[in-house]
């Protein structure tokens, strides 16, 4: 290759590498300005109609961020299930494993307990959980151990299907390896654990104090909860503001752990906004000194 064309490609792709960088930047300054309440109605609107559009081109984040405020609602947008369940369902089947777990739980509201059970066996699948050791056989701290959120998902799922009139573990095992051999190229060429992947949101801030939080006491109830932030980080290197997006089973008990999040710091920085993703989602071991099991 000619010395030229080395340098133009080289370029080309330093203008692209700044222009994902300051898209990804764009995308958590319209997140937090879409989950503050203090925003006007019509503006979080015409930031959701944005979304939307990229979900419909393809954006698999874009399809978990709409599916997701589709399953809850909020004061901009009205709670409907069958279009979270059309983006949900997409986005589960390019990857994002979370919308797996909103799938289950869609179905679970919905009563249609086979569905959410075989939803909920492909989200522990993915998650090396499902088909693999008993969850009791696992020590504390043991990546291979499913989170409580998990075992509380697979109980809820069984006593639905009890009530549905029993068991059905062969037809659920056809669905399931029905969806691996339909989903599986897609799903492991773009997987990622959480919700928000780093191609929508960016390499996250590096936190300085991720393995030494103080105590908090987390009700014994809302342990089974897995919650998704925003934060905003202060210049002093603080959360300045903790914002819930979603969490399960149920959007409305997330808030129990804020006290977690805002513990968080990053290094001192005088840049004027500055956001994280985290995602709280305990294992057993976990339980008393906050989310050291956070991404």
């Amino acid at each position: 290759m000619h010395r030229w064309h080395f340098v133009f490609a080289l370029a080309l792709a330093l203008c692209a590498s700044i222009g994902s960088v300051q898209a990804q930047e764009r995308h958590l300054a319209d997140f937090a300005r879409y989950l503050d309440k203090a925003t006007p109605v019509d503006a979080r609107r015409a930031i959701f109609a944005t979304w939307r559009d990229d979900a419909l081109k393809g954006d698999i984040d874009a399809q978990y961020i709409v599916g997701s405020i589709y399953r809850r609602g909020d004061e901009a947008i009205v709670r409907d299930a069958d279009q979270a369940h059309r983006f949900l369902s997409t986005a589960a089947a390019h990857g994002c494993l979370f919308a797996m777990a909103k799938m289950a739980e869609l179905d679970l509201t919905a009563n249609r307990p086979l569905d959410a059970a075989i939803w909920a066996q492909i989200y522990g699948y993915y998650r090396g959980w499902a088909g693999t050791k008993d969850p009791q056989d696992y020590g504390p701290h043991d990546k291979r151990q499913p989170t409580v959120y998990y075992e509380d998902l697979l109980r809820r799922t069984a006593e639905a299907l009890k009530r549905g009139g029993g068991a059905q573990d062969m037809v659920i095992a056809q669905q399931v390896n029905a969806f691996i051999a339909a989903h599986d190229k897609d799903v492991q060429a773009q997987k990622w654990i959480y919700g928000i992947s780093p191609r929508w949101a960016g390499d996250p801030l590096k936190l300085t104090n991720a393995a030494s939080f103080r105590q908090v006491s987390v009700p014994l109830g809302k342990r089974d909860i897995t919650s998704e932030w925003l934060l905003d980080f202060a210049p002093d290197g603080s959360v300045r503001r903790a914002i819930l997006f979603d969490a399960l089973p149920d959007a409305i008990d997330g808030s129990t752990h804020h006290g977690l999040v805002v513990q968080y710091e990053v290094e001192k920085d005088a840049v004027a906004d500055r956001y994280a993703l985290r995602t709280v989602d305990m294992k057993k071991g976990d339980w008393q000194f906050g989310p050291t099991r956070t991404r």
